[in-house]
């Protein structure tokens, strides 16, 4: 199997299992008032920036199949889980899906254009602000086909402001932490040159 193959699918069941495991764990950061996250949408973003369409679709199911067990089941009777619950899981995947498609080619087109350290963080903010809009319109769309009740997309981007930060915080400080040539997109061919955002070794790679 290519390296092109199996290294996304690995990264991405790797960031899934630690979504399913901080579902069932309850594990949340509390924000406010009545307002937490979690980690999840922290790895599942870096899942696609890493591990692409592979990375993501693995570490997608595998967040949707924790929420399912360890949410939705308490948000649903037994009756409405097998219709209601199973549409609204659905719809979530989906919209998930798809805003993290969009991290996955944007992620790889900013590591391949751009050399420089401040551009590679700057491209990053934009890439999560791009997320969360996609995310949230699409969720809008989707989940209110399925259910009643969805606020309207201003309340919605309210909603997920403080949970936006969180994120961009969190993975731009995971971006910082790891060395530069773990920042490789693991999904597509890279050839070594020389570039001014390096590895350790004063190379870097750069697709091509």
């Amino acid at each position: 199997m290519k390296k092109t193959i199996w290294m996304p699918l690995v990264i991405g069941g790797a960031l899934g299992l630690l979504d399913f495991l901080s579902l069932a764990a309850n594990f949340l950061i509390p924000l406010g008032p009545r307002i937490a996250t979690g980690p999840q949408e922290v790895f599942l973003i870096m899942s696609a920036a890493l591990g692409g369409p592979l990375g993501l679709l693995v570490a997608t199911l595998l967040r949707e199949l924790g929420g399912s067990i360890f949410f939705l089941n308490s948000q649903f009777s037994p009756e409405q889980m097998l219709s209601t619950g199973l549409l609204f899981a659905t719809a979530d995947l989906a919209a998930h899906l798809l805003a993290l498609l969009a991290v996955a080619y944007c992620y790889g087109f900013l590591f391949t254009r751009v050399k420089k350290l401040y551009g590679f963080f700057a491209g990053w903010f934009l890439i999560v602000v791009v997320y969360y809009i996609l995310l949230v319109v699409l969720q809008s769309i989707m989940i209110g086909l399925v259910i009643t009740g969805i606020p309207p997309l201003p309340a919605l981007f309210r909603n997920n402001m403080l949970e936006f930060l969180v994120v961009l915080i969190i993975s731009t400080l995971i971006w910082i932490a790891l060395p530069a040539r773990y920042h490789k997109p693991l999904w597509i061919e890279l050839q070594p040159i020389s570039s001014p955002r390096a590895d350790g070794d004063g190379k870097t790679e750069v697709h091509v």
